[in-house]
């Protein structure tokens, strides 16, 4: 089944889903929410000949705005209709050092979320519409509260930035092809969640990518989820596989904990793809105190190990620290935050790529 008109069928299905079990009549009138933020840092950049300083939107957690529609029903469900939008601005990973300016350039690729969701008491959660797979998210189990800054994603602040030869040399490989966390996507799907049972929950999708063309794969997802406390310590533990029709299945996973008391927390992270072309491990220490009384501060390190990207044989590594600082008065986070990529094969030597990025983000 291709959707040819997935703005038609979201309304069509729209009104379906709006009358599902006669839909048990409204309580009252439906409650709207504007949401959104702003999300702006100095990116530098040094390949190993060049240096390039750019202010930028973070692609980590881009700049977008949202609104929601919740109305609650007389038998204790709830339908919420989202709708969310990146802004449009050019985004950390884009920039490549030759195109560095901070411009407007808005695509439908922007459109996050025009999702119609039906919250049950007892029989879990249905999605309809542009959202997150069952998969998204899978890999990013994390309790540092550094993500802004940092993560499993790590070629989010400069995935189209150009490795240097070992002489100096342009490379046509860029950071973003030698890494990935196969994590889950936001794409044009049905979803089903489980209601959480002792802690565990599940979900599966079927989805189509619908906003960029050249994609003609099917998408079929399934996640599952572990989320509990153990006294001073919060375990969050995820799984997900990914079928593709025609491009290679992936499977990722990820756990983290998080020692309450202290603040102390590590996260792990792994995937592959199934045929076995392409592998990482993450892994991330960090700590989260009350040092100073306008809110919490946050360090993180990272490191990243990856096997098979761009060709068989190859190998990337990556370190990463960060700290964030947030403001609770002003719903504001201070980061910063520097990594350092190295990218090796059997047919060519390549310099390390260094990246800084300082910034804030506002949320509303």
């Amino acid at each position: 089944m291709k959707m040819k008109h997935p703005l038609g069928t979201v309304t069509v299905a729209a009104l379906g889903l709006a009358s599902l079990p006669a839909l048990a009549q409204a309580q009252e009138g439906p409650v709207w929410d504007v949401y959104g933020q702003l999300n702006f840092g100095v990116l530098s950049v040094d390949d190993g000949v060049d240096t390039n300083t750019t202010f930028i939107d973070n692609d980590n957690s881009n700049s977008r705005v949202g609104l929601t529609m919740t109305q609650a029903l007389q038998n204790g469900s709830e339908l919420r209709l989202t709708f969310e939008a990146g802004l449009g601005l050019t985004g950390s990973s884009a920039i490549n050092g030759s195109d560095d300016s901070l411009d407007v350039d808005y695509h439908r690729t922007e459109l996050r979320k025009l999702d119609l969701t039906y919250r049950t008491p007892n029989a879990g959660i249905f999605s309809f519409g542009q959202g997150s797979t069952s998969t998204d998210g899978s890999a990013e189990a994390d309790f540092s509260r550094t993500g802004v800054a940092a993560y499993v994603g790590i070629s989010d602040i400069a995935g189209s930035q150009l490795l240097r030869f070992a002489d100096g040399t342009l490379s046509s490989v860029a950071i973003g092809d030698t890494n990935g966390s196969f994590d889950g996507s936001r794409r044009f799907r049905v979803r089903y969640d489980t209601p959480v049972f002792n802690g565990f929950s599940a979900s599966v999708s079927y989805g189509q990518e619908v906003l960029s063309s050249g994609n003609d794969n099917d998408y079929y997802d399934v996640g599952t989820r572990y989320v509990q406390d153990y006294g001073d310590y919060s375990v969050d533990a995820r799984l997900g596989y990914s079928f593709r029709d025609t491009t290679n299945d992936l499977v990722m996973g990820s756990a983290a904990v998080l020692h309450q008391p202290t603040g102390l927390n590590l996260a792990v992270s792994a995937g592959r793809k199934v045929a076995g072309d392409a592998d990482y491990a993450y892994i991330k220490a960090g700590i989260t105190r009350d040092y100073i009384a306008a809110g919490a501060t946050s360090f993180s390190i990272d490191y990243y190990d990856g096997n098979d990207f761009v060709v068989a044989g190859s190998s990337t590594s990556s370190v990463g620290v960060a700290v964030v600082q947030r403001l609770d008065a002003y719903n504001t986070e201070l980061y910063a935050t520097h990594r350092s990529y190295d990218f090796d094969d059997s047919s060519a030597s390549y310099q390390d790529l260094d990246v800084t990025f300082v910034g804030a983000r506002w949320k509303f």
